[in-house]
């Protein structure tokens, strides 16, 4: 009770005493007398505080986790699309085999587009079987050669399962070594990268994909409203920062 009501008093100081013409009173024992008849009166009250309070904690602990884990979201040489030099980075996880990915493609997109000074940096946590993980392996081998950004756009506009076999024939077909390609593919580092990957998507709790990341804002799967909500959050770190990029 006490916890409910210094947070209604830090939220409207004016809260209770807008509930009444009366003066609140001055002693201890009648203010909380005052206070307990008032919540009793108002249960919404309370159950609207407990919300608040049980939202900035969730937003609080995001905010540890994601600045914990900041140098492997942002500064891991994860693969990237957009503007190298953007003022907004929104971190991806998907799968190349991910039809909610493929969905969502065109979406973001006509976001970069729209949006000249954002990037998305890639986490591919192949969380779809076994073509899924050779793929990722050699996505993270292809994209050490450059023009890793023609490489992603034709691997998530592929239609049906994307395979080892076609994702090397699309590599091909865009001029890449493929010798070097299943080589590096091929190499203990490149499965590091891809376990290190996937390590940071259990120790963030990503169950989901897609799932993007703007600021310490989430948004999961393939909403209607992806559009809008990504650029909400992108104007809430161009206009305050970011905390935990």
């Amino acid at each position: 009770m006490a916890l409910v009501c210094a947070s209604l008093l830090a939220l409207d100081p004016a809260g209770l005493r807008s509930a009444s013409a009366e003066p609140l009173p001055a002693d201890r024992a009648g203010l909380d007398a005052y206070i307990r008849d008032y919540l009793m009166n108002n249960p919404e009250v309370v159950r609207d505080a407990l919300l608040k309070l049980e939202q900035d904690e969730q937003i609080a602990n995001t905010k540890r986790a994601l600045i914990e884990h900041k140098d492997a979201l942002y500064a891991s040489g994860s693969p990237e699309i957009g503007n190298p030099d953007a003022k907004v980075t929104i971190v991806e996880f998907s799968d190349y085999n991910c039809p909610y990915c493929r969905a969502t493609y065109p979406d973001l997109k006509s976001f970069l587009k729209d949006n000249p000074d954002t990037k998305v940096v890639l986490k591919n946590v192949a969380s779809f079987g076994k073509d899924s993980e050779a793929v990722a392996h050699i996505v993270i081998a292809a994209a050490k050669q450059g023009n890793f950004e023609a490489l992603h756009d034709a691997l998530m506009t592929q239609k049906g399962q994307v395979t080892e076999e076609r994702a090397l024939d699309v590599a091909k077909g865009l001029g890449f070594d493929i010798d070097r390609i299943k080589k590096d593919a091929a190499a203990t580092e490149t499965a590091e990268t891809l376990a290190a990957t996937q390590n940071l998507a259990n120790q963030l709790s990503v169950n989901v994909t897609p799932l993007y990341i703007v600021g310490h804002q989430g948004v999961a799967g393939a909403p209607d409203d992806l559009l809008a909500q990504l650029s909400a959050h992108a104007e809430s770190v161009r206009k305050n920062g970011c905390e935990v990029c």
